[in-house]
């Protein structure tokens, strides 16, 4: 079937290959003489973008390298850097990152004298992104329905948004719901895109939600060249505002188009695939698929049953051990798949034992760090005085003279002149209930910024950051304020990576390189990115959710329990059951050649040990594919690691052509796995 106009659903299960789908469509126009700025391609991340667009260069050449292939955020920005002004804003506008965001929430709450510790500022900042997501303004629900944290949603609603405008700043969701407003509003600017995007292509489709959806149908316009691929059995994100109605019904947002379906997996074993299936089959509103392989049979599917979970887990790092020491299975092929981080906590520590090189990925992000989040700050200041989150931040990190009481009163005269706190602290002289010698700080603290943003507007970025940094003490600071000598290198160290990442940015961008540029990019780059294992020989822990689109040889899944996967909601009952299914048929198909499917049979809940029910996924599973290990019951015969390494080199000696002695050597000592 060859289809280029219209709308088109590719339909690809799990390890059909849908990357190659878009790449070899892309290919085909430029083959047919469609421009390739007349292609734009969107899809979730940057280095699935990245490695798409290296992909079609390298199927369609060079003429390949004017198709703009970027993430639906990125495409946003693009839109709102040249159009931005229609909408009122500057048209120098910064992106707000989540410290921004979380702290003009905790603003907004102290004006409406709302405790932001009985109240969690993240909880309200959700509600606010899942809204704008929905293309919605949060609205108090009916007596009955809604909560708390509702009310104070709709509450602080208009604040946050005030706050943002003041700020010359809009957050990551206005990169979709401001693109789709410009084009609503202003049909000459819509024009503009749809005239010069005529084929759309949008990867993982099943992930877009209800903002999303929209810029694309404005996009699309009359002709409506969308061709979107995606697997509504792998929509695992409605947490994030994912719309899993997207994908069933796009033949409703983009009528008259076709439908391909993929179902040939090149990635598993039939048995995994014919598990994945069974499990899958079961919810109601689905595009049916059924997936299948070249690679027949395969190694039963494992299910083990411990006692409790440190007995799950030493099973897990015993097995592990196993693979890698008489399999010969490297360890960055095994992966340990979890519903909640909480649950990898015990295979942490059994891996520890048996001495098995691990990594949790999902930890703290980089961004998140204390004193690179000072950096930046120091530079949205720079690039952005209005920026008063960032401008509290530093005013006095490190210390300079400038406290709490002098910007507590500062705001107070910012407020009563109806003028930004930049401005007020410029003024700081004419103010007589400062603190002595406050006014002579604060006007140090501006002939600082200022010098420096003359500085930044001539380049050379990382070489005049180490120079502000050295100026205001700022390592020194760092070294005096960390617990140790050791925490002071690794603070240190993550400042460095931020030079580092400016260096990459500058030789990257050239001329072009500008600090607002490289605070939006680095905004951007952060929110968009999952976190992937790093590499190396080293075991991946994991959980489902950040699994999705990776693949190992062998997997454990853990925790197949109700409560855990099913995760369970307030009432104790899964609150999106499908949705839950859909991760435990992600976490079956990430396996090429083996899965074990974990549970414990008790868990200590408040101190108790409390006993556990199965997860009903097992019961969909066809028995002739699983091989059942209750750890509760003796093993017939136990497993030594050792003695299963002197078996396989015992056998390898057998099989192996005697050696030509010399009169002096002795036998062979082929039975030892230390050597001789």
């Amino acid at each position: 079937m060859e289809t280029t106009e219209g709308p088109l659903l590719v339909l690809a299960g799990a390890g059909s290959g849908k990357t190659r789908v878009i790449t070899h469509r892309i290919a085909h126009l430029l083959e047919l003489g469609v421009p390739a700025k007349a292609i734009l391609a969107v899809t979730f991340t940057n280095k699935a973008a990245a490695e798409m667009k290296e992909r079609v260069v390298h199927l369609a050449g060079k003429k390949a390298s004017g198709v703009l292939v970027c993430t639906f955020h990125a495409f946003g920005a693009e839109v709102l850097k040249e159009d931005i002004h229609r909408l009122g804003y500057p048209k120098k506008f910064a992106i707000a990152d989540t410290g921004d965001q979380l702290a003009l929430v905790r603003r907004g709450m102290r004006e409406r004298r709302i405790d932001d510790r009985a109240f969690d500022a993240r909880k309200v900042l959700t509600a606010i992104s899942r809204a704008k997501n929905a293309n919605e303004i949060p609205q108090p629900k009916p007596e009955g329905q809604g909560d708390d944290y509702d009310l104070i949603t709709a509450e602080i609603f208009p604040l946050y948004q005030l706050g943002l405008r003041a700020m010359g700043a809009v957050d990551f969701d206005d990169l979709i719901v401001l693109p789709a407003k410009l084009f609503r509003e202003h049909p000459e600017t819509r024009q503009k895109y749809t005239r010069r995007f005529r084929y759309l292509l949008v990867d993982e489709f099943q992930d877009t939600n209800v903002s999303q959806l929209e810029l694309l149908r404005l996009l699309a316009g009359e002709k409506m060249n969308v061709c979107a691929v995606g697997d509504d059995d792998q929509c695992i994100y409605s947490w994030r505002g994912a719309e899993v109605r997207n994908i069933l019904h796009f033949d409703t947002f983009f009528p008259g188009g076709s439908e391909v379906r993929l179902e040939q997996n090149y990635r598993s074993r039939q048995v995994i695939l014919d598990a994945a299936n069974a499990v899958i089959a079961q919810n109601p509103e689905r595009k049916p698929k059924r997936m299948w392989t070249d690679l027949a049979g395969g190694d039963r599917i494992v299910h083990v049953v411990a006692p409790n979970e440190e007995e799950e887990a030493r099973f897990v790092a015993h097995e592990i051990g196993r693979l890698i020491h008489v399999e010969g299975i490297p360890p960055d092929e095994i992966a340990v798949l979890y519903r909640t981080n909480g649950q990898a906590h015990p295979v942490e520590e059994a891996l520890r034992e048996k001495q098995i090189a691990f990594e949790v990925v999902g930890g703290s992000e980089f961004f998140d760090r204390r004193e690179v989040k000072d950096v930046i700050a120091y530079f949205k200041v720079i690039a952005n005085p209005r920026d008063e989150v960032s401008l509290l931040r530093i005013v006095n990190a490190p210390a300079r003279g400038i406290g709490d009481v002098t910007m507590e009163r500062l705001t107070a005269h910012a407020r009563a002149l109806d003028i930004p706190l930049w401005e007020a602290m410029c003024r700081a002289a004419e103010f007589d209930d400062l603190p002595r010698g406050a006014a002579d700080a604060v006007a140090a603290f501006i002939e600082l910024i200022d010098r420096y943003r003359r500085l930044f507007a001539k380049g050379n970025l990382a070489e005049i950051t180490r120079r502000m940094l050295d100026e205001i003490g700022f390592r020194e600071a760092t070294r005096a304020l960390a617990p140790s000598a050791t925490a002071a290198d690794r603070k240190l160290k993550s400042v460095d990576q931020v030079l580092a990442s400016l260096d990459r940015y500058e030789k990257r961008e050239g001329p072009k390189a500008g600090l607002l540029t490289y605070l939006n990019r680095l905004s951007l780059d952060s929110r968009e990115e999952e976190e992937a294992p790093s590499g190396g020989r080293r075991v991946t822990l994991m959980t489902l959710h950040g699994a999705k689109g990776l693949e190992w040889r062998v997997v454990f899944l853990i925790g197949m329990e109700e409560d855990l996967l099913p995760h369970s909601g307030m009432q104790g009952e899964p609150q999106n059951l499908p949705e839950e299914r859909r991760l435990c048929y992600v976490g079956i198909t990430r396996a090429r050649e083996k899965l074990y499917l974990t549970r414990a049979a008790t868990r200590i809940k408040r101190g108790k040990e409390v006993p556990r029910t199965p997860s009903r996924f097992l019961a969909d599973l066809p028995p002739e594919l699983i091989e059942l290990r209750d750890l509760s019951a003796p093993p017939p015969q136990p497993t030594n690691i050792y003695a299963a390494l002197r078996e396989k080199f015992r056998a390898r000696a057998e099989a192996a052509p005697p050696a030509a002695q010399s009169p002096t050597s002795g036998p062979a000592k082929a039975d030892s796995p230390h050597g001789a």
